[in-house]
């Protein structure tokens, strides 16, 4: 089983300049999975985005409001596309795993933000031992290999 990262997610469903590569990835490897960390990650940068590319919000207070008062809809079709992607792709979900202790620990020995320390240690803790990104902060960790 392989992680797949939420900037693999992101260049293939907002077209970023890495997008082929990113399908590319996507399409190649069998038993792929994410945690419901990488999904909230995923779902967030989706609407961050095309809040302020549709309708050009970029404060978090007024993309709140926005959503308070009018829904989602600049945004669900990204957030169907990626819904749907995970079934049809036969992603697997995978609950998040770490203890505070030894999240704050890999944060500070692997320089990582939270949330690439969850990422990290679920894998340890799941014994998954690739994980599919561009983020080139996941070479730091000696027991993750890192594709591409």
């Amino acid at each position: 089983m392989k992680v797949v990262d939420t900037n693999i997610f992101i260049q293939y469903l907002l077209d970023g300049d890495r997008a082929a590569e990113a399908e590319k990835l996507l399409v190649s490897y069998p038993d792929l999975a994410v945690t419901i960390g990488i999904i909230d990650e995923v779902e967030f940068v989706i609407i961050r985005r095309l809040a302020k590319r549709r309708l050009g919000i970029r404060s978090l207070k007024k993309l709140k409001e926005y959503i308070r008062s009018r829904g989602l809809d600049f945004a669900l079709d990204a957030l169907e596309k990626y819904t749907n992607m995970l079934q049809e792709f036969e992603i697997t979900i995978l609950r998040d795993y770490a203890e505070p202790r030894e999240l704050l620990e890999t944060m500070k020995k692997y320089r990582l933000t939270p949330s690439d320390a969850i990422i990290t240690l679920t894998c340890k803790h799941y014994g998954i031992d690739t994980i599919i990104t561009f983020d080139e902060d996941f070479k730091r960790i000696p027991w993750l290999k890192v594709v591409p």
